[in-house]
């Protein structure tokens, strides 16, 4: 028994609001040790996602910890190439991960989090309910001890030992409970991107990054056939640009020498998606009862495509500190201690970078080809 939970008794060890990546990792690795978890999600399954869709070599690992890697591949082609334009300047290189695989993936997230929740589903100690909006967190003298939810019409409630948000920006548990911020960023940028049919690929395949100025456009061959454009620009351009996303995304992807011969033969397929109002911040992951984890815990603009890299590490990182302290091999304080020291010594000096070009591409633009001999 542990310090707080001598006097309450729970229904679940953990609760985990929230069941995109990280969520859904995390409840994955500790089903697999056998404790007792409610996953809760406002959405149901498979559902599609705001996303960066790009991931690489950290995100691999946790995957293949927890036996998704195969299915992952399966579904996306691996990018085994980065092909740059910088204004004007054209290079590709191999892609080289010292620490794993060297090739990315970009991979629709209506798949990608089926794929996890299918897994999460196989821990006969997990719960997964959707369409379960939390509103309300359980707290008793200062310890959070469960959440309050609606579900087809009911007022739910559990208890837990831990409550872990993993609910993203617009995180419930993070507005309900006293989160101590570390780092703080305005938005700087906006990201709308779509999917195409019959658009030709580069070479490799290839992971693709169009720098005009301060513009930035990203190809990336995914799953079905299909490739994902997108587009980063500066915030003061997105009140003009989201009047006409689709009209606006043609004409930004036809500034591209590159883009721009081989639209002619795409076939958009669905809508045009995009956001412009993502900040940066870091944030303590925890407190009396409860952690946070995911874009909950730590957001960067999405220009670098780190999302789904921080989010799926980070879970891993909460898993083993949980399991550490569930073991009694640590203190409540130390584990989530360790979690946190684990976090920004894996993310502060990405998140910092990304912050600071997301104000300007080019003083890192021009850098790179100072560095080829391009400039």
């Amino acid at each position: 028994m542990y310090r707080w939970e001598m006097q309450m008794q729970v229904d679940y060890d953990v609760i985990i609001v929230g069941a995109r990546i990280a969520g859904s990792i995390l409840g994955a690795l500790l089903g697999g040790k056998s404790l007792r978890v409610l996953l809760l999600d406002r959405a149901s399954f498979p559902s599609d996602t705001l996303s960066t869709h790009f991931f690489r070599w950290p995100t691999f690992v946790v995957l293949d910890r927890i036996g998704v890697l195969h299915s992952v591949h399966t579904h996306a082609p691996k990018l085994l190439t980065n092909f740059n334009f910088i204004d004007g300047h054209v290079f590709s290189e191999d892609v080289k991960s010292p620490d794993g695989p060297s090739h990315h993936l970009c991979l629709r997230r209506i798949i990608m989090d089926d794929l996890l929740i299918q897994r999460v589903r196989a821990e006969r100690s997990v719960t997964m309910r959707e369409r379960a909006a939390v509103t309300d967190l359980l707290v008793e003298g200062g310890t959070v001890i469960g959440v309050r939810w609606n579900e087809e019409g009911k007022r739910l409630e559990a208890r837990s030992h831990v409550v872990v948000g993993a609910d993203g920006i617009s995180s419930v548990v993070s507005r309900h409970v006293d989160v101590e911020v570390e780092q703080a960023e305005p938005v700087r940028r906006a990201m709308y991107y779509a999917y195409f049919r019959k658009f030709e690929a580069q070479p490799g395949p290839s992971a693709e990054f169009h720098y005009q100025g301060n513009h930035l456009a990203y190809v990336f061959p995914t799953d079905n056939g299909l490739t994902l454009l997108a587009a980063s620009l500066p915030i003061d351009e997105f009140p003009t640009f989201k009047k006409d996303p689709g009209k606006n995304l043609l004409a930004f992807f036809s500034s591209m020498p590159e883009i721009k011969p081989r639209l002619a033969r795409a076939e958009r397929e669905g809508s045009v998606r995009g956001i412009g109002s993502i900040p940066g911040y870091q944030r303590k992951p925890f407190g009396k009862g409860w952690a946070l984890v995911g874009d909950a815990a730590q957001v960067m603009d999405p220009w670098s495509g780190q999302g789904i890299d921080q989010a799926s590490t980070h879970a891993g990182y909460l898993a083993d500190a949980l399991v550490e302290w569930f073991s009694d091999m640590m203190s409540w304080e130390k584990a989530m201690h360790r979690y946190w020291e684990n976090r920004n010594q894996f993310s502060t000096a990405t998140y910092d970078r990304t912050c600071k070009l997301a104000r300007d591409f080019r003083p890192m633009t021009q850098a790179a080809l100072k560095r080829r001999g391009l400039r």
